[in-house]
C-alpha cells in the first residue's frame, strides 16, 4: 500500500508558492517517485459546465458551484440554508439543462437551476410534516425528480416524486424503503437504489441507536421495491452510494456503535448476492474517523471520501485491497470521468488523478462541501 500524505490547513497562512512546496516535500519530494505532479490547469482550459458542488462562504453564505474540468468556476448560485447533495439532468436525453441542490438533512428546500445560465429555476419548500435527506435524482427521461424524504415526527422515509414539467410540482409519494433514506442513485436500467441510513432523528440528533435497521434497497422504474439487503453489524448506517455501471453497487457507510470501534464501512451488492465488506486493516479505517462522504469507481478501481477522516482511499474491488490511503484535508467530493477520478476538499483543494499515480493538484479557494456530481453527456 502507498500513503501518500499532504499539507493540511496552512492555506491561510503562508503563499501559494511556499505552500505547493511543503506540500511537495510532504509527498517525498520528487514528483516521478510518487507520480505527482502540481498543475494549476492553465493549459486546455475549458469554459464548459462539467462539475457541480455545494460550497460554503463566508459569514453563513451558502452556494451551488458551476465548474469545469480544472474546476474554475463559471456560475455561483446563492442558497438559502447549506446545501448537501446534486440531482443533474442530462440534455442529451432529457433535454433539461436543470440541476437540484437538495438541503442538508433535515432539510426544508430544494433549489433548481439552469447549469447552462446559473439562471435560478425553482424553489420547492418541504411540506409541514416532510423533510428532506439531501439527495436525489432526475428518471431516465427527465420527466421526474426523486428526492428522498422523512416524516418529520417518524423519520419514516419515503421518496418524494415531482413533476418537472409541472414547475417540480409533487404528484406522489413511494413509501416502504424504511426509516431514513438518504443517498438515491439512478442505474443504467433506469431503475434506483437507496442508501437506507436506518436512524430517527430530531433535528441531527440521533434517538434510536439501539434499533437502527439500515439498508440498502432497491426500486423498480415504478418504485416498487425489488430487493432490501442489510448488514450484520445494524449499527453501520447506510448512506452514500457509488455505482460501476456494471450492476455493482457501492455502499459508503457513517458507523453509530462504539467510539474506538472501527469496522468496515464500504460495502458492495451485485444482482441477488449479498452485501461484502471491502476489507482494510481496524488502524486504517479508522483514518476514516467512522465516516464515508463520496465514492466513485473507475473499472477495478473505487475511490471513497471522509471529510472528518482528512482523508480518501482506492481499493481494488477484484483483490478486496486498499491500495493506497491519502490524506486530503476536509476530503469531500469524488466523480470519475474519462479514466481519472476528481476530488474536492473543504480546504480548497481539488485532485485530478488516474487510479494509481499521474497526480495533480489545483488549488480552487471554495470551500466545496461534502459532494460532486457530473453532468452527463
Amino acid at each position: 500500500m502507498t500513503l501518500r500524505f499532504n499539507d493540511s490547513g496552512k492555506s491561510q497562512r503562508i503563499d501559494i508558492k511556499r505552500r505547493n512546496l511543503l506540500m511537495l516535500a510532504a509527498l517525498g519530494g520528487a514528483a516521478g517517485a510518487t507520480g505527482l505532479t502540481w498543475s494549476f490547469y492553465q493549459n486546455n482550459r475549458t469554459s464548459q459546465p462539467a462539475l457541480i458542488g455545494n460550497a460554503l462562504g463566508k459569514n453563513k453564505a451558502y452556494y451551488s458551484i458551476v465548474a469545469d474540468w480544472q474546476g474554475n468556476v463559471l456560475h455561483r448560485i446563492p442558497l438559502p440554508e447549506r446545501a448537501h447533495g446534486v440531482a443533474i439532468s442530462q440534455q442529451s436525453i432529457m433535454g433539461l439543462t436543470h440541476a437540484v441542490a437538495f438541503a442538508r438533512r433535515p432539510g426544508h428546500y430544494f433549489q433548481v437551476f439552469d447549469y447552462q445560465t446559473g439562471e435560478e429555476k425553482a424553489l420547492i419548500a418541504a411540506s409541514s410534516d416532510r423533510h428532506f435527506y439531501g439527495h436525489g435524482v432526475y428518471s431516465q427521461d427527465g420527466r421526474l425528480l426523486l428526492a428522498t424524504e422523512g416524516v418529520r415526527k417518524t423519520s419514516q422515509g419515503l421518496i418524494g416524486v415531482y413533476d418537472v414539467a409541472k414547475g417540480y410540482k409533487k404528484i406522489a409519494e413511494w413509501h416502504g424503503v424504511g426509516i431514513g433514506p438518504h443517498e438515491m442513485i439512478r442505474l443504467d436500467d433506469g431503475s434506483y437504489a437507496v442508501g437506507v441510513g436506518g436512524v430517527h432523528t430530531d433535528g441531527r440528533k440521533a434517538l434510536n441507536l439501539d434499533a437502527m435497521q439500515p439498508n440498502l434497497t432497491r426500486l423498480n422504474t415504478r418504485g416498487e421495491i425489488v430487493s432490501q439487503h442489510t448488514l450484520n453489524d445494524k449499527k453501520l448506517s447506510i448512506r452514500h452510494l457509488g455505482y460501476n455501471h456494471d450492476g455493482l453497487i457501492l455502499c459508503g457507510q457513517q458507523y453509530r456503535g462504539e467510539p474506538d470501534d472501527y469496522p468496515a464501512l464500504i460495502a458492495m451488492q451485485k444482482g441477488n448476492q449479498p452485501l461484502t465488506l471491502l476489507h482494510a486493516e481496524p488502524e486504517e479505517w479508522a483514518r476514516f474517523n467512522h465516516y464515508i462522504a463520496s465514492i466513485a469507481v473507475i473499472d477495478d478501481f473505487v475511490l471513497a471520501t471522509s471529510p472528518p477522516g482528512n482523508c480518501y482511499g482506492i481499493w481494488s474491488i477484484s483483490q478486496n485491497k486498499l491500495l493506497e490511503l491519502n490524506t486530503l484535508p476536509d476530503a469531500s467530493g469524488v466523480v470519475a470521468h474519462a479514466g481519472q477520478f476528481y476530488l474536492s476538499s473543504g480546504s480548497g483543494e481539488i485532485i485530478r488523478r488516474q487510479p494509481v499515480d499521474n497526480i495533480q493538484l489545483h488549488q480552487s479557494h471554495i470551500r466545496w462541501d461534502n459532494h460532486w456530481n457530473a453532468i452527463p453527456l
